[in-house]
Parts: C-alpha cells; structure tokens; sequence
C-alpha cells in the first residue's frame, strides 16, 4: 500500500514552463523561475494540496527509473541527499522538461516540485519527491459579497479534481531505480512525460502480467485469428470469453493449462506462441508462463476485452459474453448467412 493521508509538504516550488514554439529558444527567456519556495503552514492548503497531487497515483501501476537513466533520476537523488540546493534542483528539473518538449509545442504550464515526509509505503515511512505539471485551465465563479449586494466574478483557474500530468517517487530501493507512481492524463500525441521526461518503466508485478497477458490476447485475435478466413467469428468470441473466464475463475496463471482449456487447438497454439514472442521482443517485456492473477487488472480489461462481428457495411454485433447465444446460419431462399441471437431479458 502506498499512500499520501499522514503525508506533510516539506517544501514547494512552482515555475511556469513558456511555449517551445516561441520565438525564444533560450529557456532562461520562455520560462519563469521562482526565486523562492512557497511559504505556508495552514493545514487547509495541505489538505487540498495533497489531494491535488495524490491524482498521480491514481494508475494502478508501479514504475521504477529504467536502468543507468540519464534523465532527472540523478536530480531526484539531488533532491533526496541534499536538501540545501531544492530550489536549484527544481529549476533544473524544469529545465529538463524544456527540453523534452517538442520544438512545436504551443503549451503553457505551472510545474511544481514538492517534497514530502511521513509517506507510507508498505509499512514504511520514508520521504518523497513529487514532480507535477498541469495544463489546462478552468473557469470557476467567484462569490463576492458587499455591503450592497452579493455578486460573481469568472475566473481562469486549475481544477484540483483534474492532474494533467504528475509522478512522485519514493525515497525507497534507490538501487533498482525507487518506486515512482506517475499519471499522464494524455491519450494521445507526444506521450513524453513518463517513457522520455521522467525515463521509467513499468514494475512487472501481478497487475503487469495480469493485464498484459490478456491484451496479449485481445492482439491475438484481431491481428491473427480475424485474418485468419478459416477461423469463424464466433470462434473468436469464444476464445476472448474463454480467455477472460480463465482469469475469473482462477487466482494463479498457468500458460499451458491455459492454452489447453482455452485454445487446446495446436496449430492455433503455435500461432499464438509465435505472437506472443514477438509481442514480448516489441514491448520488451518477459510475459512470465506463470503469475499470481490480479482481480482488478482483469476488472479492467473486461471492457476492451470484447469482440466485434462485422457484417458486411452495415451490423456490428458487439459481444461481451455469452457466445452460446449466438447461432450461426444460412437461408438459402435468399442466398445469405445470417446470425440468430438468444437473449433472456430487452432492456
């Protein structure tokens, strides 16, 4: 268990973080560096504060710094041993982050360096450094109140229910790389903030392989089995429920039960070895052949984990379970195939 509620916010430093696709290349000009941390006590701004930031650990996956990172693992160390030079090492952290950004990028941003205390992580109490950048602003209505009247006044804000982007890492196993939670709400474009600004890599633990190994499986079947014209739709939905069914009904992964009960086929289970390996060489992971199962990694993955039947231009059937409801036909009156569906209860 990690987590934040008996943390306390040591110190805090806030920068602003200019535009890379303005006229100025020089960081020193496109950015703002404070010239002191932020001096505050109140156990209010704490308490909003550490929520804000606590959003970093909202993904259930555990990160390490990959191996000899040259990235801002060396100034989290600063950071961690030398407490003097934080407003320093913050400044430098941000100027990493500058140069990370692509020479198009039209953002502007706060980023914030933070120090934590009293953080638990398994038992333990150790301190943390936690690095945060938020993007997008929001317009709030702000209350006012007079003699006369009460009124409202918009104003351009940061949500302290959204984190764009943050990771905190853990004073804990600098010698793999410490344990860093990270989130980046952005689903698409340049993805930088965990794989190049902070240089991590994901923990291989029970959520990891749980999770990989199905999308493994959801690769399988629409980049081999749905090319594959001698593999029927319906066959593919009952190896994706089947696969899925594996996992819920067991606590602990065994490849070769699995392929058995669910592939058992073994020209098929040669195709899916095939994959797999180059799905590991692709991704650089190990894909253990056995692992305890993680119940909320395959909560997860029920809602990608789905097939898709498309019936010419114009059905999609759309399965998440259930394959034995589906029949298929052919009516040869009118010379097409079709599907009958069985179903309990329309909603």
């Amino acid at each position: 268990m990690i987590s934040l509620d008996q943390a306390i916010i040591d110190s805090i430093v806030i920068h602003k973080i200019g535009m890379k696709a303005a006229q100025e290349t020089d960081p020193c000009k496109n950015n703002f560096y404070s010239k002191h941390e932020i001096q505050f006590v109140d156990e209010e701004t704490q308490y909003f504060l550490k929520n804000y930031f606590s959003l970093a650990m909202k993904s259930p996956d555990t990160y390490r710094f990959k191996e000899n990172s040259a990235s801002i693992a060396p100034l989290v160390t600063d950071l961690f041993e030398q407490r003097v030079n934080f407003l320093d090492s913050s400044i430098k952290l941000a100027e990493t982050l500058y140069n990370t950004l692509e020479e198009n990028d039209e953002t502007r941003s706060e980023f914030y360096v933070v120090h934590f205390s009293n953080c638990i992580v398994d038992d333990l109490t150790v301190d943390a450094v936690g690095i945060f950048k938020s993007e997008h602003k929001e317009v709030f209505l702000k209350i006012m109140q007079n003699e006369n009247e009460v009124n409202f006044q918009p104003e351009n804000g940061i949500s302290l229910k959204k984190l764009d982007k943050g990771c905190i890492i853990f004073n804990l196993e600098k010698e793999y790389g410490y344990i860093i939670k990270a989130q980046d709400n952005q689903k698409s474009g340049n993805l930088y903030w965990i794989d190049t600004f902070i240089d991590a890599k994901v923990i291989e633990n029970e959520y990891f392989n749980t999770e990989s190994f199905l999308k493994i499986c959801k690769e399988f079947n629409e980049e081999v089995l749905a090319q594959n014209e001698t593999v029927r739709n319906e066959d593919r939905v009952k190896f994706l429920q089947n696969s899925l069914n594996y996992f819920q009904r067991n606590q602990t992964f065994d490849e070769s039960q699995f392929k058995e009960e669910t592939i058992g086929n073994p020209e098929v289970i040669e195709a899916f070895d095939n994959f797999k390996q180059r799905y590991k060489n692709q991704f650089e992971i190990e894909a253990p052949t056995s692992f305890d199962i993680d119940e909320i990694a395959v909560k997860k993955s029920k809602k990608y984990l789905k097939s898709v039947i498309k019936l010419d231009k114009n059905f999609h059937i759309y399965v998440h379970s259930r394959p034995e409801f589906l029949e298929r036909g052919y009516d040869e009156n009118r010379g097409k195939s079709f599907y009958k569906v069985f179903f309990e209860v329309e909603s």
